[in-house]
């Protein structure tokens, strides 16, 4: 059996890197040392296989006493073992953002299977991958830790002998939490800032309308926070926030522009949207979904900047571009 990566970020962080099934092939969860208690920080995907994993990387750090788990958003990856983690260690304190925590409940254990069907349907997807991107997220391993402190921005956390505040960073995830360390610059980011890639920023069913438009606003915001160090939830560590921060927003910037080329080229829907954005990168079918919720998270944001029109539930046409405003800026 493969064992996660353990690294020592720096005295009192460990990153504890999780093996996933995906093309995105790993997820980085953190073990924060203190004399009266570790706090970890995610839990890995839902498996039999990742609480297998916990156990050998607890036992190679010396078997600490666990007593918080901090759940930065309720992506599978990131609380999906967080139930049998919390068994295994029997931390007391589960910690959870607010609206985070009905997110996972509605997303996880309410779900509306045939709802998200129809919207991947609505939405243009073809019926057949329709029902099987359905299949797959409903397959999707998650045993869901009942939290016994929900947070709100500008809370703080006790961890690793430091006080963290709680900010509120939408957009990955509406209610996505970070741990920001003031005196030390340090955030524990979960995916709000990845550094080889961008962090996904979908418009799934249960998601609130345009959630580009505040993912651009938490990258502004932390643009002006410029901490020092990110430690995230994949790839390396971000030691240039701010840089890193810039360079996502343009990323965006110019994937608008390839959005509103798509409809100018005669795509109305999202799925005709996305073949045409990622035409020069085949998308598998774990992809597929994914490019389909960003692509409906562009069209919403052309449709808010005044530069396309939903002129029928879930059909985009450009609009005028006399009405074209400019991207605010970061700084």
């Amino acid at each position: 059996m493969p064992e996660p990566t353990l690294t020592e970020l720096e005295s009192g962080i460990v990153q504890v890197t999780m093996p996933l099934p995906w093309a995105l092939d790993h997820v980085h969860c953190y073990a924060l040392a203190a004399a009266d208690g570790w706090t970890l920080v995610d839990a890995g995907l839902g498996s039999r296989r990742t609480l297998a994993w916990w156990e050998e990387a607890l036992k190679a750090l010396g078997r600490p006493a666990v007593t918080r788990l901090v759940l930065t958003h309720y992506h599978p990856d990131h609380l999906g073992a967080s139930a049998g983690l919390a068994r295994l260690t029997g931390a007391r304190e589960i910690v959870q953002g607010r609206l985070d925590r009905a997110l996972s409940v509605a997303g996880w254990e309410e779900a509306d299977d045939a709802g998200f069907e129809r919207y991947l349907r609505d939405h243009g997807m073809p019926a057949d991958l329709a029902a099987a991107s359905t299949r797959a997220e409903i397959g999707t391993a998650v045993e869901l830790a009942v939290p016994t402190r929900l947070v709100d921005e500008g809370d703080l956390v006790e961890a690793g002998g430091h006080r963290w505040r709680v900010l509120h960073l939408p957009g990955h995830a509406d209610g996505h939490i970070a741990l920001h360390d003031e005196d030390g610059r340090r955030l524990l980011g979960g995916d709000v800032l990845l550094d080889e890639i961008t962090p996904n920023v979908g418009r799934w069913p249960d998601t609130e309308p345009d959630p580009l438009g505040r993912y651009l606003t938490t990258l502004r915001r932390l643009a002006g926070l410029a901490p020092a160090v990110v430690y995230p939830g994949h790839g390396p560590v971000i030691r240039a926030a701010a840089d890193r921060a810039a360079e996502i927003a343009g990323h965006h910037d110019e994937r608008l522009d390839v959005a509103a080329g798509a409809l100018a080229a005669g795509a109305e829907s999202a799925f005709e949207t996305a073949q045409l954005i990622w035409k020069d990168e085949p998308l598998g079918f774990h992809e597929q979904r994914f490019a389909l919720v960003e692509a409906i998270s562009h069209l919403e944001r052309l449709a808010a900047m005044g530069r396309a029109v939903e002129h029928r539930p879930a059909r985009w046409r450009p609009a005028g571009e006399e009405a074209r405003p400019q991207r605010a800026p970061l700084s």
